[in-house]
């Protein structure tokens, strides 16, 4: 008899049937799993990257613009207050007459009308005329009662000095730019700056001094004020925010206070190490028209806002602009996202058993795969043996041969059709021997 080709003998369908029965459920029941599993790690993800973002936006954002006009406002009320002090020592009756005794006196000796030139060589050691010692007590009690200045002097109407803490390096005032402002517009407030007389990192406040009953303008007061208290405000700030930096930029955008650097003395206020100049999309942000608010850079979350203006200063001068200050206040993204690093465990460990799965699927389909070919193969030969063996007897029988028996124990259908052949071998065996003995009659 013709052989069959394996997959279309009962041994290969067998095993075909036993490999889809096994692997399919399998895969149905893998890939639903792969399926659920990839949803929710999806959906982790996104809500995940969705409250990262809420809380970058709406918590840590805000935080920190919130921080930087905090402090923005205390150096506001504090340059307000220390304008004021000028203001006010600038509006005093002893400074006011001591201002027009030196312009008598200055025209006395014959100052006014004399070159600077002449005037400077004529005051090469001497800095004042000391028209008014009580007014020199008066500024030294003044700085006394406030550590943030560090000298007070003022000039008469010609710009000569007039009554002063601290030797000037000239006498006459007259050309320099903050004097001829403050003649000007009432008040000059200066770029923070090294004083050297003073020994400071200072601001200049230069206050016009005018006469209350006859309107004249009478002199100039100039202030050098230290700028360690914006350093400490901006220090006072660092420490609210978890790992945060604050800094303090000029108009001109060079630093007044870092607290990163610990306010060092090479940063401050030097040409090179301008902020404006930084291409980072998140501090070029920080100088756009708003007065308030907060950026995403690519480490850090930053909050800025920006000193007041002339309003603020409109109640004690009428011509102030403002400093236009910014303070910025940045903290890391590692540190403002800590409150949900939790959920990026969780986001790591559904994306680690979403791999666990795929791999534990095709462990699954190569033992259920090497199973099914072992149980076919018992099958094959449990089933398909004992029906070749019949198929082979039904052969033998067919060619007169009745000698072979057969015998099958499988207690099922299989014994009972061999034991059905066995009879039927026994009965032609029966009738093949009586027709011998009929011819051989």
């Amino acid at each position: 008899m013709e052989k069959r080709p394996y997959s279309k003998s009962l041994r290969g369908k067998i095993t075909n049937r036993t490999l889809f029965i096994g692997i399919v459920p399998v895969l149905l029941v893998g890939a639903f799993s792969w399926f659920s599993l990839n949803q929710l790690t999806s959906t982790a993800n996104q809500q995940l990257d969705k409250s990262r973002s809420e809380l970058l936006d709406s918590v840590v954002g805000n935080n920190l613009s919130t921080t930087s006009a905090r402090i923005v406002n205390e150096l506001d009320a504090f340059m307000l207050e220390r304008i004021s002090d000028v203001v006010v020592w600038a509006s005093a009756p002893i400074i006011i007459q001591a201002s027009k005794a030196a312009a008598e006196a200055h025209q006395k000796v014959g100052l006014v009308g004399q070159s600077i030139d002449e005037i400077e060589a004529r005051f090469k050691n001497r800095k004042s005329l000391n028209v008014s010692p009580a007014a020199n007590r008066y500024l030294i009690q003044q700085i006394r009662r406030s550590a943030h200045f560090g000298e007070v002097f003022f000039t008469d109407k010609n710009g000569f000095n007039t009554a002063l803490t601290n030797p000037t390096s000239d006498f006459v005032q007259s050309d320099e730019n903050w004097w001829k402002t403050a003649w000007e517009n009432e008040i000059s407030v200066g770029e923070v700056e090294y004083d050297d007389s003073a020994g400071i990192w200072s601001v200049d406040i230069s206050v016009r001094i005018d006469d209350p009953a006859s309107g004249r303008s009478l002199g100039v007061m100039k202030a050098v004020l230290g700028v360690s208290l914006i350093q400490e405000v901006a220090d006072n700030g660092a420490r609210d925010i978890a790992g945060g930096a604050v800094s303090v930029i000029s108009s001109g955008g060079l630093l007044l206070a870092e607290t990163a650097t610990k306010h060092d003395k090479k940063r401050i206020m030097v040409d090179s190490i301008n902020i404006r100049n930084s291409t980072e999309a998140a501090i070029q942000e920080v100088f756009s028209t708003r007065k308030k608010g907060y950026a995403i850079g690519e480490t850090n979350v930053i909050g800025y806002a920006k000193s007041a203006g002339p309003e603020l200063y409109r109640s004690v001068v009428t011509r102030f602009p403002g400093f236009n200050w910014t303070v910025i206040v940045q903290q890391p993204k590692s540190i403002a996202l800590a409150p949900i690093e939790g959920l990026s465990s969780v986001q790591a460990s559904l994306q680690s058993s979403k791999q666990q799965m795929i791999i534990i699927l095709v462990l699954v389909v190569i033992v259920v795969f090497a199973l099914a070919i072992f149980v076919a193969g018992m099958l094959s030969k449990t089933i398909t043996q004992p029906l070749l063996d019949l198929r082979e007897l039904a052969d033998s029988v067919s060619k007169g041969d009745t000698s072979r028996t057969i015998t099958v124990n499988s207690d099922d259908e299989i014994q009972d059709v061999a034991q059905a052949f066995e009879r039927m071998r026994t009965s032609v065996s029966i009738i093949m021997k009586r027709m011998k003995e009929m011819k051989a009659a």
